[in-house]
Order: structure tokens, then C-alpha cells, then sequence
């Protein structure tokens, strides 16, 4: 009885699977944000500022300041990002430099929201310069041409870093 049950389901429901078929399973191409002569804004300029704390034990805070350019490929971004962090635990200078190769994966969450993962190398300059890692979690709402950012990085000798940054797209 249950064998003939399924498969009269089975039955009822390959009619529906068969039209859903017959319909155009071609990818719709993904929206690209324009400018007013019909460009794609593929390069982008952001602005970060924020603060750091040290979550290695001292609980020791500073200020980031930094700006990033980079190149967006649908939703992969690749950029170059310097920074300045203000009060680094061991440096030997109130501000230290960070230079960093940025690759960000963004997800679309709602329109006109996405979030990303990004991840960071480079170097920064204490005593002399020594690599530099990041892994950040972030939000950007796009407003036309121009985005807010957020991020909550992760980064070498315990750094959390929690910034937020504006941006323009051309």
C-alpha cells in the first residue's frame, strides 16, 4: 500500500517537474551598478577609522586610521589597504604603520546589503617591518555610488579591531 501511495506521488509529481523544466534555467545576469554614462563602477576608494584592543591579556586600546583601494569582480574584491594603528603594544613609535593585500568575499543579505569575509597580508612597521595577517567580518549597505562598511577584524599578536568606513565606487 505504501509502495502504491509513493507512487502515485511520484506520478502527480513529475507533470509539475516537467513545466518547471520547460522554463528558461539560464542564469539571469547579475546586476551591475552603473554610473550615469552606463560604466560598470568596478574600482572603489574607502576611508576607515576605528579602534583596536589588545585581547591578549593587557586590554590596551588605540585608534586606526587607513584607506583602501581596490578592484571588485562581481562579488570578489581585491584591494590594497594602508593603515595607521595608534598605540600598538610593543612598538617603538605612538603610530605603526600596516600595509596589507586584501581578498574580500561579499554576500548579498538583503538588497543593497552584504556581508564579507576578507582576508589580509603584509607587513607592519615596529622595530623593523614584520608580517602582518587579518581576517575580518564585515557589512557594506550600498547607497548608490557611494557605501558604509563595517568590520570586526582578527588580527596578528591578538589584535581585534573593530572599524567603520565610507566609500565610493567608480
Amino acid at each position: 500500500m505504501r509502495a502504491l501511495l509513493l507512487a502515485a506521488l511520484l506520478g502527480s509529481a513529475f507533470p509539475a517537474l516537467a513545466v518547471a523544466q520547460d522554463g528558461d534555467w539560464d542564469d539571469a545576469p547579475e546586476e551591475e551598478e552603473h554610473d550615469d554614462e552606463g560604466r560598470p563602477n568596478r574600482f572603489f576608494l574607502t576611508a576607515w577609522g576605528g579602534a583596536g584592543i589588545d585581547a591578549g591579556g593587557n586590554g590596551s586600546s588605540g585608534s586606526r586610521l587607513g584607506g583602501e583601494a581596490g578592484y571588485s569582480f562581481s562579488t570578489l574584491d581585491l584591494s590594497i589597504a594602508g593603515y595607521g594603528y595608534r598605540h600598538l603594544p610593543d612598538a617603538t613609535r605612538e603610530w605603526t604603520p600596516v600595509v596589507l593585500a586584501r581578498i574580500s568575499q561579499r554576500f548579498e543579505t538583503h538588497r543593497g546589503l552584504d556581508a564579507a569575509i576578507t582576508f589580509g597580508v603584509g607587513s607592519a612597521k615596529r622595530d623593523g617591518w614584520r608580517a602582518w595577517f587579518q581576517v575580518g567580518l564585515g557589512a557594506r549597505l550600498e547607497l548608490g555610488p557611494m557605501f558604509l562598511a563595517g568590520e570586526l577584524t582578527f588580527e596578528q599578536e591578538d589584535q581585534l579591531g573593530l572599524m567603520g568606513g565610507l566609500g565610493a565606487r567608480f
